[in-house]
């Protein structure tokens, strides 16, 4: 549903957008779903094993690393 002042093609340009900065950024759809799901709920991340949230670390500084270059 549009927002206020928002027609169906800005959503659908923001949307574009969204995908192709995750695609850019080299985030996979594990992670991107990861971290859908962990903006809308935080307290996921601490019932994850350790061996997961390490990985998802690792993803997440490699990614960060990569902006820096």
């Amino acid at each position: 549903m549009a927002k206020n002042g928002e027609d169906l093609s800005d959503q659908e340009t923001t949307a574009m957008f969204k995908v192709d900065f995750i695609r850019r950024a080299g985030i996979g759809p594990e992670l991107a779903e990861f971290v859908t799901e962990f903006i809308e709920k935080p307290e996921i991340f601490f019932s994850m094993s350790c061996e997961r949230r390490c990985e998802i670390e690792n993803q997440m500084d490699r990614i960060l690393s990569s902006f820096r270059q």
